[in-house]
């Protein structure tokens, strides 16, 4: 038994991540997928639009205003609003709210299978995060740490675990997860993570963690080198990283041979050797799940990904 659900994401990326991130939904079986551009002219528009699945709804100053926003809003509200006005669209199944570098994983029968077997009360279904990282010279196929105490992630990354701050669970970006909300709910409005009332009245959510085998949100950032460059800037200015990160990477920026200082940290905080590969296993905070997203995004749109 499965149940229909859908996927409503607002993003502005490289061609080959919104191709990947759509193909990745609609293999996993999305009965409809839901593209906010915040760059109205983003050239993904002309590849996905004509797709069945696929809505694409560039995001125009006119778009914006219908929703009381502007295009200078901050992001995050502009976000919040935005998937709060799909949801409120649907009527029936589940909206999965997430960002083009998260891919919802259910083994076994996939996610419409994994929604069907959710308490019949439940209105929310928050899944945990793991988080990708580069191998160097360790394993093949995808490696993704998990959420991890301080103490694990003391004796994983040594003095750098300060880096990751105090909430983020040894991870650079959130631990929290990402939700599926029932559809057809009242005065629900949509967060980041979750959903809640407008009255302040708390959500049904159940929370189901990645050590649980049964799902876990894909996380991928940081992977890429020049992506995580060209994004530092904002995520400085945006909370996008702890108190301690921001700090050691304005100090970086300072110094006279900051771009080969910024490549070690990114190395050091978004890749594994073997030893550190070793400790992550053995603290049980490595997922290697058997995915291949790009081999996805090749089956899905063929040579029009073969040529981003």
């Amino acid at each position: 038994m499965t149940v229909p659900w859908q996927v409503g994401a607002i993003l502005n990326e490289p061609l080959a991540d919104t191709l990947r991130f759509a193909a990745w939904y609609l293999e996993a079986g999305a009965e409809a997928v839901t593209l906010l551009f915040d760059n109205p002219q983003d050239p993904a528009i002309a590849i996905l639009d004509g797709h069945p699945r696929v809505t694409c709804v560039p995001c125009t100053p006119e778009f914006w205003a219908d929703l009381g926003l502007t295009p200078e809003t901050r992001f995050t509200k502009r976000q919040n609003v935005a998937l709060t006005w799909v949801y409120r669209q649907q009527a029936e199944g589940w909206l999965l709210n997430v960002d083009a570098d998260e891919f919802m994983w259910a083994p076994g029968d996939g996610i419409g299978a994994f929604l069907a077997a959710q308490p019949v009360e439940a209105e929310a279904i928050r899944v945990e995060t793991a988080e990708i990282v580069a191998v160097h010279d360790g394993a093949a196929g995808p490696v993704y740490r998990l959420p991890m105490e301080r103490d694990a992630a003391r004796r994983v990354y040594g003095e750098s675990a300060a880096l990751f701050g105090p909430r983020r669970k040894g991870l650079i970006g959130h631990p929290q997860g990402k939700s599926f909300i029932r559809c057809g709910l009242k005065d629900v409005a949509l967060r980041q993570h979750w959903a809640q009332r407008q009255g302040g009245a708390e959500m049904a959510e159940t929370f189901v963690p990645v050590r649980g085998g049964r799902a876990a949100l894909l996380h991928h950032i940081g992977l890429d080198y020049d992506i995580w460059r060209a994004k530092l800037d904002w995520r400085l200015v945006s909370s996008g990283f702890t108190v301690p990160l921001t700090e050691r990477i304005r100090a970086l920026m300072d110094e006279p041979d900051a771009e080969s200082r910024l490549r070690a940290l990114h190395s050091d905080l978004h890749a594994v050797e073997r030893a550190r590969l070793d400790r992550l296993r053995a603290e049980g905070a490595c997922l290697e799940p058997p995915v291949d997203v790009d081999g996805v995004a090749a089956r899905v749109f063929g040579a029009t990904f073969a040529v981003t």
